[in-house]
This record gives C-alpha cells, structure tokens and sequence, in this order.
C-alpha cells in the first residue's frame, strides 16, 4: 500500500481490506509508515526492531509494527527471524508504506522479504482527487518497481490498482499507468474522515476490492 502523499486514506483502504479478509483468512499488516497510524489506534509503542510491544493479535488479524519511535536506523538481522515467523503464519500481508519509500526502513523490509521468497508484490497506491497528487502518485509507483527489482534478481512489483479516495464531485480522472485490476473511485464518506476509519463501517468499494483480490491474488 503506496501513497505519494499523507493523509489520502492509505492505512484506511489496508485497514479496511485487512478486516475483510481477515473473515476467512490469517491477516498481517506490517505498518511500515513514520506516521505509524494503524499502530498508533491499536496503542502499540515498539517495533521489531525495539523487541517489544511490537504486535497486537486480533484471532485471524495481526497488526506489527516496523518502524521504530525510537531510532531512524535499520538492523535487518535483528527483525530477520521474528519477520519471518509472522509471514510464516499469514495468508495475506499487507504492507502499509509511508510517503518516503527511500526510507531504510522500507529498503530494509523489502529485503527481508525477498531474502528467501519470489512472490509478486502486489502494489495498491492510494491518491486523493487532486491532478498533481495522483501524478505524484503515479511516478511514486514507478520508483517503488524500480526499488524492488534492485532487492533481488527474482523480486517485482505489480500494480494492481489506483485508488482515488475522498471524491467529492464526479469527473473523469487521467491515469497513464495501466493497473491490472483497475482504478477505484471512492466518495468522501463523512464517518470515516470524522469518527475516524476504525471506528467506521469498511466502505463498500473496499470490501469489493478485498473481495476481488481474494479471487485474484493467491
């Protein structure tokens, strides 16, 4: 989950797609973000890299935590075997990225993961409705590839779509990348942005995407 900017809605579409397929398969979202929003709402204060406090465990949904508060390095051996046990026990993980995807941390997470794996990253970004931040998004999208390729020779990313989240007004949006599974519109929904994503309903177009990628992505 990629987004060129913050505040889009990223962690709510991964959260939302998350609590969908968690009904019938084992979930992960690693929160890789330096916002840290989806750990933050669950009071989760370490890291795998701290070795504490690290994971909330709701039965088929796990919620773990990368980023440190604490230090802005990497130790890639520290995470390595806690990484791998977590993904070990997990149908689907979702990464939730933050804007700054050069960040070691990100660099350090996809290396683990490619260190002994060859699954396609399936990329969602995430754009709210305004021209330049979907173009932003777009080239986000781009250098995210590019970035995995460089982790291993058999590592790479696939677009499978781009959000627009937080319309307000119907009208025709340009992309020029071609998502294989499509580009999602979704309206602004008031309970989301005011009571805030976890204590909302999962919106609709969300639980379709989870849906369509459960019948897609294995």
């Amino acid at each position: 989950m990629i987004g060129a900017k913050g505040g889009v809605g990223k962690s709510t579409v991964a959260y939302g797609i998350a609590k969908t397929l968690s009904s019938k398969y084992k979930v992960s979202i690693i929160d890789v973000s330096s916002s840290r929003t989806i750990c933050n709402i669950h009071g989760i204060r370490g890291s795998l890299e701290d070795g504490h406090d690290y994971m909330v465990d709701q039965g088929n949904l796990k919620i773990v935590s990368m980023s440190s508060q604490l230090s802005s390095s990497f130790n890639l051996s520290k995470i390595k075997d806690t990484y791998d046990e977590i993904i070990s026990d997990t149908d689907y993980l979702i990464v939730d990225y933050g804007v700054h995807i050069y960040d070691k941390v990100v660099s350090g997470e996809i290396l683990a993961f490619y260190d002994e794996r060859t699954d396609p990253t399936h990329i969602i970004a995430v754009s709210s409705p305004q021209e330049f931040v979907v173009m932003s998004t777009e080239k986000m999208v781009e250098s995210y590839i590019e970035l995995v390729k460089t982790s291993n020779d058999s590592a790479r990313g696939v677009l499978d779509y781009i959000v627009i989240n937080m319309v307000r007004e119907k009208g025709n949006f340009r992309i020029n990348i071609k998502p294989t599974l499509g580009m999602l519109v979704i309206p602004f929904y008031r309970d989301l942005s005011f009571n805030g994503f976890w204590n909302a309903d999962i919106p609709r177009e969300v639980i379709d995407m989870a849906n369509t990628i459960e019948n897609r992505v294995r």
